[in-house]
């Protein structure tokens, strides 16, 4: 097995000490440092970004050709982490003793004591897909605008111990609307201040799913759907995203899905609160947000890429959502560019 013993003197120090143990470089912009996995060891990347109210967004998703295990020693932070494994499974553990094996949809949230040390293990051969927060107490608590005591007695367990004298190893499982969050995450296109603008926001909402299933336990969190309709919604979820220009009708997302047509509307009101045509319609206006503010495609490109027939009807619904048109998004970003 190989083993990464990684010394954390500050947040930012993750990726430089780990590509320093790969021998390699690593690049960094904004914040946010990445990684690539060397091919003699595997493949995949690494990367990580920091932001000022003490949140830390980490993603992996990478094969190693052997087993692995990084070992993370962090002394001066003491942090809590919010651990998702998408794809693949993660073996995590507190110093060979509190462990457990995660596997896609299962979450871990885990504090060592202070001083203790965090390892996370992977399998040879298999892809592995992880996103995690790593929650900076003593930074995260400052940020904040009103005192931590005012807070639920439950969160305040979890954030007031920046001297980290009680551990926390507490698994469960995560909804899809976590799963969603996190594939804008890994699927963000935009670059430079916007994109780590987006990460930032959307760590945050990744945050406030778990910190509202924490509250509640999972039994009242979760949708109350069957676990052979959940995986079907993932499936119709999955086509959507994959095949955004030509998602289909819903008759044709619940044959992909496997489930007839009332069944999924139930599924998705259940899980998102609206119908199959409405969560369609909000992942392309989301695409259209990220492909605007990349700069690289004018409205009637987006219009196109998205499937959609009707550039006023595109700019309506654009409107209607983000309260600008389509236009004044690519024009701004033009203008700042210009500016720079």
């Amino acid at each position: 097995m190989n083993t990464y013993h990684l010394r954390l003197n500050d947040v930012d120090d993750f990726v430089p000490q780990f590509a320093e143990k790969l021998g390699i470089g690593f690049k960094s912009n904004l914040g946010e440092f990445t990684v690539n996995i060397p091919s003699d060891i595997g493949s995949g990347k690494v990367a990580c970004v920091n932001f000022p109210n003490g949140i830390g967004l980490y993603t992996f998703n990478f094969t190693f050709h052997d087993d692995t295990c990084l070992r993370i020693y962090h002394p001066s932070v003491n942090p809590i982490r919010f651990i998702y494994c998408v794809e693949g499974t993660l073996n995590a553990y507190f110093k060979d003793e509190k462990s457990c094996e995660l596997k896609n949809h299962q979450h871990l949230i885990a504090a060592t004591t202070a001083n203790g040390t965090q390892c996370f293990q992977f399998n040879a051969g298999e892809k592995v897909r992880i996103c995690y927060l790593e929650v900076n107490r003593r930074k995260f608590q400052s940020y904040l605008s009103f005192e931590l005591h005012e807070i639920e007695e439950n969160y305040f367990r979890l954030f007031a111990d920046i001297d980290a004298e009680n551990e926390i190893f507490q698994t469960g499982s995560y909804g899809l609307r976590t799963m969603d969050t996190i594939r804008e995450i890994e699927d963000c296109g935009v670059e430079g201040f916007p994109r780590i603008n987006y990460l930032g926001g959307k760590s945050l909402e990744v945050l406030s799913h778990m910190l509202l299933q924490f509250r509640e336990g999972p039994e009242m969190h979760e949708p109350k759907l069957k676990k052979r309709d959940l995986r079907a919604i993932e499936r119709a979820v999955t086509h959507i995203n994959q095949n955004i220009a030509n998602t289909g009708t819903v008759q044709e997302l619940a044959k992909v899905s496997g489930i007839n047509v009332n069944k999924l509307q139930d599924g998705f009101q259940e899980v998102y609160g609206k119908t199959v045509n409405a969560y369609i319609r909000d992942v392309r206006l989301t695409h259209a947000m990220n492909m605007l503010l990349s700069g690289e495609k004018g409205v009637g490109e987006v219009v196109y890429e998205l499937g959609l027939s009707s550039r006023s009807y595109f700019s309506k619904i654009f409107k209607r959502r983000y309260g600008v048109l389509p236009k004044d998004v690519l024009n701004n970003k033009n203008l700042t560019e210009a500016s720079e």
